[in-house]
């Protein structure tokens, strides 16, 4: 940094040296100088055969070259007041540059300190964590060979309970196996004894039920023949009746209406009777009949049942 700045100053001042300043005025001044000198050159030699060239008096010319002198002057003091403030200003900006040289020189310094600092630090910090990663490395390691072991020990532990327990449900499965065998022969033969008892009780049921049956068709023609029996009977004593009152109402020879539509009142009453009672029987027995074929169906459906 401290060269970089040596060289920039070294070529401004070089440019410096090799460019003077010149001014506006002084060119004009110049020219001026070189006009009146021609002017004059003409006035003394004269042109174009004797003429003559007049710009002015005398006098007139004076007062403009007095006023431009002070115009000049004027010009001259304030470019080297320029020059001045330009020298003062290059002075500052050295002085800038050579602290702010001497400022980076400082903070180059610094950082090649602090750089040699966490140069020491990163090695310190390396040899530590090398350290300590050996420490965890060797430490992980006996961890690792003591679970390793361990895990071993479970290992073996668990395969001999796993072989003992192979061994118990193979036992268990052969145990199992004599039961179930046995166990089904039990079964079997209370199954055929099922099968005879429900066979027996078949067959006697199907006896109970002829029986009954037989006695139920025995009593209902023992009923039939008592209620043919008293029809019959019914029907002789009507006709007797029947017989005797003709022979009576023959024989006779009745005058009286009025007994005769009493008797005839009388055999309506009994007609009536007979005919009630009959219909009576004839309800009964077509109940006896309805409930004896109820009770057949059934005993029909039982007997289906137990043979299916």
């Amino acid at each position: 940094m401290q060269s970089a700045s040596r060289s920039y100053d070294a070529s401004e001042g070089r440019d410096e040296s090799s460019t003077p300043l010149k001014s506006p005025l002084d060119s004009y001044l110049h020219r001026t100088a070189d006009t009146e000198t021609t002017v004059s050159g003409l006035r003394s030699g004269g042109v174009g055969g004797g003429a003559q060239l007049t710009f002015g008096t005398p006098g007139a010319l004076s007062n403009a070259a007095q006023r431009l002198g002070k115009v000049a002057e004027k010009f001259s003091t304030f470019y080297t007041d320029l020059e001045h403030e330009r020298q003062n200003r290059r002075q500052s900006e050295h002085s800038k540059y050579a602290a702010l040289a001497e400022t980076i020189s400082r903070l180059e310094s610094s950082l090649e300190v602090e750089s040699r600092r966490r140069a020491e630090a990163d090695r310190n910090l390396q040899a530590q964590l090398t350290a300590e990663l050996k420490s965890m490395y060797e430490r992980f390691s006996t961890q690792a060979r003591e679970t390793q072991k361990s895990v071993k020990t479970s290992v073996d532990a668990l395969s001999r309970s796993f072989a003992e327990l192979n061994t118990g449900l193979r036992e268990e499965r052969e145990q199992r196996g004599v039961q179930m065998d046995q166990l089904s022969q039990r079964l079997s033969l209370r199954i055929d004894e099922c099968k005879a008892g429900i066979e027996d009780e078949r067959v006697a049921r199907l006896e109970r039920e002829a029986q009954t049956l037989k006695r139920v068709g025995e009593d209902v023609l023992r009923l039939q023949e008592r209620i043919e029996t008293e029809k019959s009977n019914r029907e002789a004593a009507l006709h007797s009746l029947q017989s005797e009152l003709n022979e009576m109402a023959g024989g006779r020879n009745l005058s009286d209406e009025k007994f005769q539509a009493l008797v005839l009142g009388e055999l309506a009453g009994v007609k009536g009777k007979l005919q009630v009672e009959r219909e009576e029987r004839i309800s009964e027995d077509e109940q006896i009949v309805l409930a004896i074929n109820d009770y057949t169906k059934a005993l029909q459906d039982g007997l289906r049942i137990v043979a299916g």
